[in-house]
């Protein structure tokens, strides 16, 4: 494996990867079989039989796990030393809370080049370019770096992931590495978990209703909650409403937010400002509510509305509580 592979460092909620490490595999896959290389997960977790099914049927040829804790300060030493040992050439890590501090850690400590937040990872003949947004998404750098391994940071929904395929199999190798205890300095004592953060968890959400400045107020997102609960989804928003305080900033889509990949977009009173639109680009379905015929956001939309969305909106709503029963 010798500065041929390119790895997915998997990092689990509640057993189960996150929806980003995933996306993550299956780009890895599609990388590797460009040059003959192998996609590989890292699953560092007690329990890691779940994510290993998952990792293999996302595109994982081998699948390497160690039965341990997952903390970032751990998990950047681990790196380190399962990076001397195989020499891959990519690191693919979810940026996450912890996803970030432990890209960032092992950065340091394998003295190796990052690119962080890249919207791509492209691989032409011996070169790996890592494409970064710029200036709120209107331009993209070109990342090079020379050495190996190189570590990358992606958002969730950057990669839009197609159906896994169930059944596949491939190699595990099970490694254990010692960690000092003078490296461990997290220790986790509990989890409270937090009903306003789940709402905003807008990442994995299929349905997202989404509002902006048109909105025009916090009382006035009031009737988007009712919409998105009658469609099984999520609320966002682009920076214009978070700015103005209608909104927690766990809501924000775009580029300077979350990036998002519903199957169903809907957006009231959004203008379309290239930051927020790259941040849907890869749901399946948008629909634009907008009082202005000339909204930016009607360029990207399958489906548009010229109306007012506090008419819009609550029409909508009843249709499908009528619909649903």
């Amino acid at each position: 494996m010798s500065n041929q592979n390119i790895w997915v460092l998997f990092e689990l909620s509640g057993g189960q990867p996150k929806r980003v490490c995933l996306e993550m595999m299956q780009k890895a896959k599609a990388l590797a079989a460009q040059t003959s290389e192998q996609a590989v997960a890292l699953i560092i977790d007690p329990a890691p039989e779940a994510a290993a099914a998952q990792a293999f049927a996302n595109g994982a040829d081998q699948v390497i796990i160690l039965r341990q804790k997952f903390f970032f300060e751990s998990g950047a030493y681990i790196l380190e030393k399962l990076a001397e040992k195989y020499a891959p050439k990519v690191i693919m890590i979810g940026a996450t809370t912890e996803g970030r501090d432990l890209a960032a850690a092992a950065s340091i400590r394998m003295h190796a080049g990052i690119a962080s937040e890249c919207s791509d990872l492209i691989v032409a003949g011996t070169g790996i370019y890592w494409m970064r947004p710029s200036y709120d998404g209107k331009l993209n750098t070109n990342i090079c770096i020379q050495d190996y391994p190189q570590i990358g940071t992606f958002k969730p929904g950057i990669f839009k992931a197609a159906e896994p395929e169930e059944g596949r199999s491939g190699q595990v190798t099970e490694e254990t590495v010692d960690v000092p205890a003078g490296i461990l300095l997290t220790q986790l004592l509990g989890f409270t978990p937090d009903d306003d953060l789940t709402k905003a968890n807008i990442e994995d959400a299929q349905i997202i209703v989404a509002g902006g400045r048109g909105v025009g107020s916090a009382e006035g997102f009031g009737q988007l909650y009712e919409l998105a609960a009658a469609l099984g989804g999520s609320v966002g928003a682009s920076r214009a409403a978070v700015d103005e305080g209608w909104i927690s900033k766990d809501c924000q889509i775009g580029i300077t937010g979350k990036t998002v990949a519903p199957k169903l977009y809907i957006g009231f009173g959004i203008s379309g400002a290239v930051p927020h639109v790259n941040g849907i680009k890869g749901s399946d379905v948008i629909v634009a509510v907008n009082t202005d015929p000339n909204a930016p956001i009607f360029g990207v939309a399958h489906y548009g509305i010229v109306a007012d969305l506090n008419v819009i909106c609550p029409a909508l709503t009843k249709k499908i509580r009528e619909i649903k029963g």
